[in-house]
């Protein structure tokens, strides 16, 4: 048996209750591309004693400290991050109307009909490229592009040019091209995403300052800058109960491992190991974005 119960060989309660939903979130066959290869995994056998004196403490307030976290967030295929120079927002972005949020919701939801999801957040992204009015700087990944001047008018074509359109099957594709708005290369090699939404959930608005300072800290004693990772404010991702909730994206872009459960003690491990290694902290992992570990089947590990 190891940590919190989980047998090695898959048959525990929790790996059950963490397979059904993973089937039924994304379908048996598929449920197992979301689970990392083994030599991909490492245990969070970093973390500080209990109670920790280094690292400052969330106030007291109710977690979900008991369900199984793999799983718990909805496979996606590409993820279109929103520049908005804010850390928090209305309680639904989707029903926030004229913004450039709730436009591409309501496109989205009406127009998409591939197979895999689109997620659209607010990001505390400052727009520093964009010169039109009401223009955002929006990061698309996998595609690790960052166009430019996308409003609220122009939401159809930038779904039409850039969402409505297959995902990358490598990292060697041509960079895309638009009439209306700039295209370039993300500026982010990596980037750590904390869910701040107070609006939609208070908890996540308290944790997400405390957990972005943490990082800060740890990249300042490694001598990294924002060049090598970027630290962004997000809205909401569902699991506000798993606070604090944490999207680190690597490769590029190219893999996006979730976390919860996160708090001021993890932040060296996962700057260290999942930023900089490329490792999954297994205690933490809710799952990933599609196609983020391409393995053979064989090499995942039982859960």
């Amino acid at each position: 048996m190891t940590e919190e119960g989980v047998v090695d060989d898959g048959h525990s309660e929790d790996a059950a209750f963490s397979r059904r939903r993973l089937g039924r979130l994304i379908g048996r066959g598929a449920a197992i591309l979301l689970i990392p290869p083994e030599d991909r995994l490492v245990s969070d056998c970093a973390s500080c004693p209990s109670p920790c004196d280094d690292h400052k403490p969330y106030p007291s307030m109710t977690l979900d400290h008991t369900t199984p976290l793999l799983g718990s967030m909805k496979p996606y295929g590409r993820h279109i991050m929103i520049g908005t120079g804010q850390s928090d927002w209305a309680s639904h972005i989707e029903d926030e109307k004229g913004t450039l949020a709730a436009k591409l919701h309501s496109i989205i939801k009406e127009q998409f009909k591939e197979d895999w999801r689109n997620i659209v957040t607010n990001t505390s992204l400052l727009t520093l490229y964009s010169t039109k009015e009401k223009g955002h700087d929006v990061i698309i990944l996998p595609d690790n592009i960052m166009v430019s001047d996308v409003t609220p008018d122009n939401a159809q074509a930038f779904f039409d040019e850039f969402v409505n359109q297959p995902l990358p099957d490598s990292a060697d594709m041509p960079m895309k091209e638009s009439k209306t708005m700039k295209v370039r290369a993300s500026p982010y090699t990596s980037m750590v995403l904390i869910c701040s939404h107070k609006k939609r959930d208070k908890r996540c608005g308290i944790v997400a300052p405390i957990l972005s300072a943490e990082f800060e800290h740890v990249l300042r004693e490694k001598d990294m800058s924002e060049d090598d990772v970027g630290i962004f404010m997000v809205s909401h991702i569902g699991g506000h109960k798993f606070a604090g909730n944490v999207i680190c994206y690597i490769n590029e872009g190219r893999t996006g491992i979730w976390y919860g459960r996160v708090n001021t003690c993890h932040c060296k491990s996962i700057i260290e190991d999942t930023i900089c290694k490329g490792k999954v902290i297994k205690e933490l992992y809710r799952g990933a974005m599609t196609h983020s570990f391409t393995r053979p089947r064989s090499d995942r590990v039982k859960w």
